[in-house]
This record gives structure tokens, sequence and C-alpha cells, in this order.
């Protein structure tokens, strides 16, 4: 996996917006994915399912990259005051690198122990509005009915569980990468965070079933999109799925700074 995105990568704030980084370090390589609708609009609107697992699993990695991602944020500070220097603000870090790892440290404990803490998800201004307007369309058909108040609520959960996004861009900005030009900012977020894979079980997107798989590629960026299953069976097959509960994604959420 790459260490560095190709395109600069931000933070992804969870009251939509996204903020620069600061100047410390992003914790280390870890799978970073971008999810598109046809997946994250079951985990959140179903209350069981595989896929809803694995939002718990980005839930718990969002924690502990937020926790790794201020201790680093401190030892590049501390490393820039050197022997001697006077450190503003440490106690205001140290309390928030606190508060992260007791967050993390309380769902860890409602899942098993070789959970795993390494995947993290980013995703974009496009992204998030999609979710949004679908989730009010598709809600009924996952028995759930969607008004635009809860709407915009699930919009900023799934802001809460996305740890970095790329610069702000329009959707005409996106080079033609797919058979569907509404998905094609959805593959350039992809490419302009730096992401590893991106999970997606449109046929527009990912449109060989049978590989489950398809390359992307623009300028000097590359991207793998992966259907779910092929995502299960090929990264997580020794995840123990039988004991992530999906109600565990409430926990999660409770959890998750605001």
């Amino acid at each position: 996996m790459r260490d560095r995105p190709a395109f600069p990568r931000t933070t992804c704030d969870a009251r939509s917006t996204r903020v620069p980084s600061r100047s410390a370090p992003y914790p280390r390589a870890v799978p970073l994915v971008v999810v598109d609708t046809s997946i994250s609009l079951p985990a959140t609107l179903s209350p069981t399912g595989l896929t809803r697992k694995f939002w718990v699993l980005l839930a718990y990695g969002a924690l502990a990259y937020r926790e790794e991602h201020l201790r680093l944020e401190l030892d590049a500070i501390e490393a820039e005051a050197g022997d001697d220097g006077a450190i503003g603000g440490r106690d205001a870090i140290e309390s928030l690198i606190g508060v992260a790892a007791r967050r993390r440290a309380a769902l860890a404990e409602l899942l098993p122990p070789d959970a795993p803490a390494g995947w993290v998800a980013a995703g974009s201004g496009y992204l998030f509005d999609e979710y949004e307007r679908k989730a009010i369309d598709v809600g009924p058909r996952l028995g759930r009915a969607i008004d635009r108040e809860e709407a915009a609520r699930l919009r900023r959960q799934l802001q809460a569980i996305c740890v970095a996004g790329p610069e702000p861009f329009a959707p005409t900005d996106a080079p033609a990468l797919t058979r569907d030009p509404a998905d094609d900012p959805i593959v350039y977020t992809a490419l302009r965070v730096g992401a590893d894979l991106l999970i997606s079980d449109d046929r527009d997107i990912v449109p060989d079933r049978d590989a489950g798989t398809q390359p992307y590629q623009h300028a000097d960026s590359s991207i793998l999109a992966i259907t779910f299953g092929q995502l299960v069976d090929e990264h997580l097959h020794d995840v123990d799925w039988s004991a992530i509960h999906g109600d565990l994604l409430f926990e999660a959420h409770r959890q998750l700074p605001d």
C-alpha cells in the first residue's frame, strides 16, 4: 500500500467540512477505503448483515486512527520543541489523547480480541451528498422511512466515520472514468484521496462480476475498485464475523466525536 497519496489529503471533519491536517504525520499505512452508496446505505440503514458489521469495523478504525493521529501530533510537537523547548498546549493534547483512548477502548471491549482496527474510510462532499439524497429514496426499500432531518443526521454519522478526504473538487472536474457519469466523481474521490480500495457493488463501477475488481487510473494515481464480496474473500476472510454484532454501530457512533 502507498504511504502517501498522490493528491493532497485532508482530514474529514464530522461537521461537513474538510480541514487541512496539521503538521503531524499520518498514522501508519493502513487500508484506506472509499465506500460508495451501494454498500454504505445497506450498512447503515439495515440492522443486520455483513456490510453492517464491516461498518462497525470502520467506526472502530476511525476511533483508533483518531487516537494514533493525536499521539503522532504530540510527538511531532515535542520533536520540534527539542529537549529544552516549552510545549504550549501539551496538556490539552494529552487530554484529547486520553479521551480518544477511552472511546476506542469502550468499543474494543465489545468486539472480539482480534477485531482489526486498521480499516479506515475516506469520503468527499459529493459522496456525502449522494448518500444523503439516496437515503431518503432507498430507505423504504430497506424497511426504513427516512425524512430530510434523519437523512442529515445519517450524513453526519457517515462523515464522523471518515478520517480523511480529498481537497474539495467540483463534480464536473471528474474525468470520464466509468460508463455512468454520476459515478465518475466517486472513483475520482478515491483517486484524489490516495485510497487503497474503492468498495462498490455498483455494476457501472465494477462491471466484471466474476473478477469482482476493476482497476482505474488517472494521471499518476491508480485505484482498485472491488465488490464487497471480493473484499471479504480476499482481505477479511479471517475475521470472526459471528462475534461482531450490527447493533454495535449505535455504540460506535456514541463514541465517535461529534
